[in-house]
């Protein structure tokens, strides 16, 4: 599956995943939510999945089929990014917002 979503990626089509996250203040300790404090989350996580930190290559030539390999440049904050939604919110917001939330 992985290499079919190699071949089928484009710049106009691109075939990566991505999730959007909305943290309620009002259900966390002390009603107050940090970003730091996601990002601790996650790091502490990342051990228990090998792939979180890998990146594909693909073969000189497209001689063989992608691979994928440990990325020693892996930017967490690069991949969990932080969005402030303007007032009021609400489950329509991040549509409303305009902004792909993929995209820097």
């Amino acid at each position: 599956m992985d290499a079919s979503f190699v071949a089928m990626e484009s710049r106009s089509s691109p075939m990566h995943i991505g999730s959007i996250l909305i943290y309620n203040p009002a259900t966390a300790p002390g009603g107050f939510v940090r970003f730091k404090d996601i990002l601790a989350f996650f790091e502490s996580r990342m051990q228990l999945s090998r792939t979180i930190r890998q990146r594909l290559v693909r073969v000189p030539f497209d001689l063989d089929y992608p691979y994928w390999i440990e990325d020693p440049d892996f930017d967490l904050e690069y991949h969990v990014r932080h969005v402030a939604l303007p007032l009021p919110t609400g489950w329509r917001s991040p549509k409303a917002s305009g902004r792909h939330p993929s995209r820097r």
